[in-house]
Parts: C-alpha cells; structure tokens; sequence
C-alpha cells in the first residue's frame, strides 16, 4: 500500500461549517426569489416555501434560519400588491408577459447582438401596442445596462489592478 498524502485542511471543520451556516439573506434575496414582487410563479414560490417552512414541527438550523430570512424578505412586499400580481388579472399578466419578453429580448441583444427567431416571433404575435412596449422596454433594459457598464468602468479605473 502507498502512503497516502493526508491534506492540511481540516475536512471536518470545514464541513460543519458549510452544513450549519444555512442560507445566505443575499442568496434568497437576490438569486433564488428575486423577482418575488414582479413574477407571480417567483412570488408563489417564495409564499409556499414560508408555508412549508412553518409546517415543520422540528426544523432544522438551517430551516429555521431560511425561514427569519424569508419572512424578514417578506415584510418587504405590499400584500395588496401581492394578491394583485397572485390574481390573474388580465393586465397585470399583460404587465408581466411583456417585461418578461422585454428582459429576455435585451439579454439577447447583448449576448448574441440580436433578437433570436423563437423570441421575434413571439414578439409578432403582439398586438401592434405590446409590440411597440416591449420593443421600448427592451431598448431601456439595453440602454440601463449599458449605462451600468459604463459606470463601472469609470468607477473601476480608480481602483489599482482592476
């Protein structure tokens, strides 16, 4: 048998560390439910994991911070505009369909310089009014974006190594 190099690291440590910090208020908040307050199925999500959360007789660490967290995140949302964005109104759908389109359109004009076909189309089959909000919406996702860029770049010339 070969003698096997036995690592520096202290593996048990660090394992108890990963398994009892639990999730991260950043995390949840800005990639998991981000667009909690905009996207009906985020916000459904989001409502029935506090449900799930709450049922849990014993919970874990970890459960019952994921739980502080989420329901500190929810006291950030309006209830009625929540039962609004939940109640399948036809314009808050509209609302909604379009942003989404938008964002998706603008991301692929920044990653691929157009429009793909699939998204185009969809964009066709709007009336001629949600045609020309989403095509404006996504020229002011573009626009922001590319202002954001800028800004960063100015910001980052001040910083040595960046």
């Amino acid at each position: 048998m070969k003698n096997q190099k036995q690592t520096k690291l202290n593996v048990e440590k660090l394992l108890s560390l990963s398994t009892t910090q639990g999730p991260s208020k950043w995390a949840l908040d800005n990639v998991k439910y981000n667009d909690r307050a905009t996207n009906p199925e985020t916000l459904l999500a989001f409502l029935q994991r506090i449900k799930e959360l709450e049922s849990i007789k014993k919970r874990t660490d970890f459960e019952s911070k994921e739980l502080e967290i989420l329901n500190s995140l929810a006291e950030d949302l309006d209830e009625e505009e929540c039962a609004q964005l939940l109640s399948n109104d036809d314009e808050v759908v509209q609302q909604n369909f379009i942003e989404s389109l938008a964002r998706k359109s603008a991301l692929e004009v920044l990653t691929n310089d157009k429009v793909s076909f699939e998204t185009m189309e969809m964009m066709c089959k709007l009336s001629p009014s949600d045609f020309i909000l989403t095509s404006k919406r996504t020229q002011d996702l573009i626009n922001s974006i590319h202002e954001l860029v800028i800004q960063g770049e100015t910001l980052s010339r001040d910083i040595g190594g960046a």
